[in-house]
């Protein structure tokens, strides 16, 4: 899988994020992970 850095605002980062926490059962934390990792290194978590 390949795939590109998208550099999201934060405010819409944080609002995502607290939806999510807010509005799906079960959920409780929400992570963005930003690494320096070659393409065809990364993986779903």
């Amino acid at each position: 899988m390949t795939a590109d850095f998208y550099q999201f605002d934060m405010k819409f980062l944080g609002e995502t994020a607290a939806r999510i926490i807010n509005e799906v059962k079960g959920v409780n934390r929400v992570v963005y992970n930003v690494t320096n990792k070659q393409p065809e290194t990364i993986a779903w978590e």
